[in-house]
């Protein structure tokens, strides 16, 4: 039986307005734009359409990409892909509160048996993107990658669990340096409809090497 292996990209940026100094105060929703944004209110997403083809999913995500760029540009901000702003724990908590992040399951999940627990106090994964320190607090923006297989039909096949460790691993070990400068949560992802999403790396990683990884992996298993 024929199989399809899908690869989709999901990257995060910060949007932030231009002519202001601190990038704390420079931090602007997402949604007052009516820009595509995660639902923790502070992180513009853009995605590109999962396909088998790696040519196919960089041109999607290039055109996403530059749509919202210059879109961001004619308002007077700028979506930025740096990996964490430290904030104040009011700025953080403004977005924990009114975006209702207590509402919502964590269900990430780690290879190496390391989950965290919802609450602004005990977050130990990529979950809500925010990680409180006292009267600080480090916002995170990450880039996600899912992996999907479909049979001949377009059903889709679930993964096994030793597939997914696999392909974690893998991963983790791809991007280890860019895992680690940017102190991100290694082997972490989370089951997904179509099947799981790996999200262990920095938004600043590039792009078209993810692609090509994520694809010699997934077509190793």
């Amino acid at each position: 039986m024929n199989e399809f292996r899908e690869i989709g990209l999901e990257r995060e940026f910060f949007t932030l307005r231009r002519g202001i100094e601190s990038p704390s105060e420079r931090i602007v929703e997402p949604a007052d734009y009516e820009f595509p944004r995660d639902i923790f209110g502070f992180l513009t997403e853009i995605t590109s359409k999962p396909w088998m083809h790696l040519n196919t999913i960089k041109m999607t995500w290039d055109m996403e990409k530059s749509y919202w760029k210059h879109r961001a540009d004619k308002f007077g901000i700028e979506l930025v892909d740096i990996p964490y702003i430290d904030v104040p724990r009011k700025t953080a908590q403004y977005f924990y509160d009114k975006y209702g992040a207590v509402n919502y399951q964590d269900l990430t999940q780690n290879i190496y048996n390391k989950h965290g627990i919802d609450g602004p106090e005990e977050c130990k994964s990529h979950h809500l993107g925010m990680f409180f320190n006292g009267e600080n607090c480090r916002l995170t923006s990450g880039f996600h990658v899912h992996f999907g297989i479909r049979n001949e039909f377009g059903i889709i096949v679930p993964f096994t669990k030793d597939q997914i460790k696999s392909i974690v691993l893998h991963m983790d070990e791809s991007f280890e340096k860019e895992i680690s400068e940017t102190e991100r949560i290694k082997g972490e992802w989370a089951p997904k409809q179509h099947g799981f999403e790996y999200r262990s790396l920095p938004c600043n990683v590039d792009v078209y090497s993810v692609l090509k990884e994520a694809f010699k992996i997934l077509r190793s298993i």
